[in-house]
């Protein structure tokens, strides 16, 4: 079968940080409990870097801020307090690496609680970020989790680091939890997300895990692509029934996936394989239309097969109102309802169909109760064709093709 290649892209998960500062400094007026009053060696640079801040200077803040650092014998009081106004002015400043030091010391010192620790924790795991440094990210992003951290933007960021580090396992776990915790809040998981997961899923070459996910993606972000897809991996999957070969191909001229020269003809083919040359000539009149028949080196075949359905479809007018009037029993009604679905004739069809399935005894009931439910859907009986799809069972390719135009009669 022709069907064209889809590959997954990679992309990047923009980060929504909150704009100003993610935790606040002490004023250096400020003492901590039962400790000494601030040194003025210490107090003096510490209060101009934070008139730098105030007046946006980050830089000259930074470097007010070595100043108290240089100063001898800190006390861990002294050293806090200094730290966050550095980390704040390294943040203004995009001064990363200045970032990630000061912000690390903080969030492993016992000084700092567990609510100002937080958002300290948000800032580095964005340094680390901005740094480009993954492994950070994952460190301090585990951590942030694993104090409570509410903001969903982090989990993400882990995850995609993870991503970036080739860390797959790990990212179909935590995705896994991620969409866990989705579910449990009622909210859609973003299509890039898992995208992601998808990804994962086939650099570890877990078909059954990339299927699920990509059947995920098609039915919260339904496209062209990913319909594409989806039929081209169900089409290469071992021991399907050949007779359902062009329910594939409709499925695809349903989605708008015939793309290829060789896509109309194969279906044109197909039909006129089945008996159903009106269907055949309607396909080849639309790949003609779309400018993809009827040239360069195959124009001749084209034109040859084209000429062959014409032929075939003018046979059939002539002697289907005689095989409609001999038709007694559910095969030749299927059969009636096959060509008159073939012709798009939706209410026509349905009739027989209906005559069809109220005689009993179908032949090849699964590749039946798919065709009705078309047919039905066509003729936009959403709930009536649903009820069929549901009752398809017995063929693997005929589940799941009646599972997938359950997505279109949705």
């Amino acid at each position: 079968m022709n069907f064209k290649n889809s590959r997954m892209t990679h992309w990047t998960v923009p980060l929504a940080w909150v704009a100003g500062l993610l935790f606040y400094w002490v004023p250096v007026q400020a003492q901590t409990s039962g400790s000494a009053p601030m040194r003025s060696e210490v107090l003096k640079p510490l209060a101009a870097a934070q008139e730098a801040l105030k007046n946006n200077q980050a830089e000259q803040a930074l470097s007010r801020t070595r100043e108290a650092l240089a100063v001898t014998q800190l006390t861990p009081a002294e050293r806090g307090l200094v730290l966050r106004t550095q980390a704040v002015a390294a943040l203004r400043a995009q001064n990363w690496g200045v970032a990630i030091e000061a912000l690390e010391f903080l969030v492993t010192s016992p000084e700092v609680s567990v609510k100002d620790r937080l958002p300290m924790l948000e800032s580095l795991v964005n340094s680390a970020q901005q740094k480009k440094d993954q492994a950070l990210v994952v460190k301090w992003a585990r951590q942030y989790l694993k104090d409570g951290g509410g903001n969903p933007v982090i989990r993400v960021v882990m995850i995609q680091s993870l991503s970036v580090m080739g860390e797959h396992k790990q990212v179909v776990s935590e995705m896994q939890e991620k969409l866990r915790l989705d579910v449990a809040a009622g909210l859609q998981t973003p299509e890039q997300e898992l995208r992601m997961l998808a990804m994962s899923h086939r650099q570890l070459k877990d078909s059954a895990g990339y299927q699920s996910t990509l059947r995920r993606l098609l039915e919260s972000y339904p496209s062209k692509a990913y319909w594409a897809e989806v039929i081209q991996r169900l089409a290469q999957q071992v021991n399907l029934n050949p007779r359902l070969e062009l329910d594939l191909y409709r499925l695809l001229d349903q989605t708008d996936n015939l793309e290829e020269a060789g896509d109309y003809t194969e279906l044109a083919q197909l039909a006129l394989k089945a008996g159903l040359p009106a269907e055949a000539l309607r396909v080849m009149a639309k790949g003609y239309e779309a400018g993809l028949l009827g040239k360069g080196v195959d124009a001749a075949a084209h034109n040859k097969l084209r000429i062959e359905a014409q032929k075939k479809a003018q046979e059939d007018e002539r002697g289907f109102a005689q095989f409609e009037q001999a038709a007694q029993d559910s095969t030749a009604w299927a059969g009636v309802g096959n060509v008159y679905a073939s012709q798009q004739n939706w209410a026509s069809a349905n009739v027989a169909y209906g005559k069809a399935l109220a005689l009993g005894g179908l032949r090849r009931e699964p590749e039946f109760r798919l065709h009705y439910a078309i047919s039905l859907l066509k003729a936009g009986q959403k709930d009536a064709a649903r009820q069929q799809l549901a009752a398809v069972q017995g063929d693997a390719l005929a589940v799941e093709l009646a599972s997938l135009w359950g997505l279109l009669a949705r």
